[in-house]
């Protein structure tokens, strides 16, 4: 099937028996390792640019994914695995009609090639009357994105992640459980990086704080060894992508990031002493189970019901 049949696939609503019928297009854990052009980890940096995300926000992560692509600990992780090479696109992304893949698929072998990548990413050009900074927030739409982007690599991957982060739950586009479905049929893990955000009110910040977490937890991550890790506000960004991307690049059983990541969002340490990865392990221990709640709306109750792929507005 060629990439450009593929990419159309997920522009298509599917029919009720389409998601059981898709052939897996990514592969994770089943690559050759004696393929000698295999990257060990194919990831989509996919960044919320929406309306609720202030133009020195939209600069504040920038930088910080240019930071921590460039942090020794990730990109030992990263290049150090058994093909010694990674795969990663960056785009950005607000309402329906509006994703920008500023950086397509790029495989990288040295920490020169992931420090011009982080170039690449803070000399994104950003225009004030731009109409994709006042948009709503249309994840759906973003993840079907986030795949394209993802099919135009030509080499086998061991793990293939879409890792998208947002201040927001969906308020547009295609509902987000049947993309879902969808990108897993295709063997794709999609992690997540919830931001935290406050309006000055106690109570408003807790609602808002489980809100946005919840959402990503109940809705939008999935896969083999799914995670979201919570950053508590826009400040917080950038240590937490840190031990976010070690989690993507580290070679380890899928259950053992899904149970560090809980003991990272649960845990009240210094950033500084999590992030090491000699403490990787000790944060999590066995048996960690995740609470008690009652299930996030997802948004479906406002998803069109002859086309399950397109949100009322």
């Amino acid at each position: 099937m060629s990439l450009m049949l593929i990419g159309l696939i997920t522009l298509l609503p599917a029919d009720s028996g389409a998601q059981d019928r898709l052939t897996p297009r990514y592969a994770s854990g089943q690559v050759n390792i004696h393929n000698p052009n295999r990257v060990d980890v194919a990831l989509v940096l996919a960044v919320d640019v929406s309306s609720s995300v202030k133009s020195h926000e939209r600069r504040f992560q920038r930088e910080a994914y240019a930071a921590a692509l460039q942090d020794p600990r990730v990109a030992g992780l990263a290049l150090g695995g058994g093909a010694g090479r990674v795969a990663i696109a960056y785009m950005e992304w607000s309402g329906r009609h509006y994703q920008r893949l500023h950086l397509p698929i790029r495989v990288m072998s040295t920490p020169e090639e992931l420090a011009r990548f982080a170039a690449d990413i803070l000399a994104i050009e950003d225009r004030s009357a731009d109409p994709m900074y006042v948009q709503p927030t249309a994840i759906g739409n973003a993840l079907l994105a986030a795949e394209r982007a993802m099919a135009a690599l030509e080499v086998p991957a061991r793990d293939y992640v879409i890792d998208i982060s947002g201040d927001g739950v969906l308020n547009d586009g295609t509902g987000i459980l049947a993309v879902r479905q969808q990108l897993l049929a295709m063997g794709l893990t999609v992690n997540g990086l919830p931001i935290e955000v406050t309006y000055g009110e106690p109570n408003i910040d807790q609602l808002s704080f489980d809100r946005v977490s919840r959402y990503y937890e109940d809705c939008v991550i999935g896969g083999p060894g799914a995670f979201h890790l919570v950053a508590r506000g826009f400040s917080d960004v950038r240590e937490t992508l840190i031990m976010k991307l070690m989690l993507e690049m580290a070679q380890m059983r899928p259950e053992e990031k899904s149970r560090i990541a809980l003991a990272w969002n649960r845990s009240d340490a210094p950033l500084e002493a999590q992030i090491l990865p000699a403490t990787m392990l000790q944060l999590a221990p066995n048996g960690a189970a995740k609470p008690q709640r009652q299930p996030t709306d997802c948004g479906e109750t406002r998803v069109s019901s002859s086309n399950p792929f397109q949100i009322i507005p």
